[in-house]
């Protein structure tokens, strides 16, 4: 495949990507032991012209537990720094929750030097690479790829067996 026809593809998926609804204010939580970074990046979703953020932060994992039930964010983003197997336990308890299976979450690193790698993680997003529009879309994108794998998902296997799920086949005589 050339480049121009990997660009037109790649085109195509953001143009679909855009093109999926998204709430009117889009709730970000974020975790993070830097206040200064925090506050950054905050100060890109709140500027962003396009959609209403409304961004709510803390400092620790436990906290950010009890925020996280409490508002319901569409996107979480979690600092790397708080430690590689901390962020996995607490990732993995709340994929366990039903209204978090579905919410988009990222880790912000410092660098690209180490590999980490977290299920249930969406994005791996690096803190030199975060500018302010590009941020936002990001955060518009993870959501709205969610939404869309969420609609892609077929039912569970376990709903396809119980009976007011089954067809009726005719009877024949």
């Amino acid at each position: 495949m050339g480049r121009a026809e990997a660009s037109k593809i790649q085109y195509k998926y953001r143009s679909q990507l855009l093109t999926i609804p998204t709430s009117s204010v889009i709730k970000v939580l974020m975790i993070s032991n830097n206040p200064r970074e925090m506050g950054c990046l905050s100060d890109h979703l709140r500027r962003f012209a396009w959609k209403k953020f409304n961004v709510v932060a803390t400092f620790d994992l436990k906290t950010g537990w009890r925020l996280a039930h409490t508002h319901r964010p569409d996107y979480i983003l979690v600092d790397g720094s708080l430690g590689t197997e901390h962020i996995k336990a607490w990732v993995q308890a709340l994929r366990k929750r039903r209204p978090f299976d579905q919410t988009a979450i990222a880790v912000l690193k410092d660098d690209n030097s180490t590999q980490l790698v977290i299920p249930g993680i969406q994005d791996y997003l690096l803190k030199d690479n975060i500018v302010s529009d590009t941020f936002a879309l990001t955060v518009l994108n993870a959501i709205r790829l969610k939404v869309q794998e969420k609609r892609m998902t077929p039912k569970s296997v376990l709903s396809d067996w119980w009976p007011w799920n089954l067809v009726k086949s005719p009877v024949t005589s």
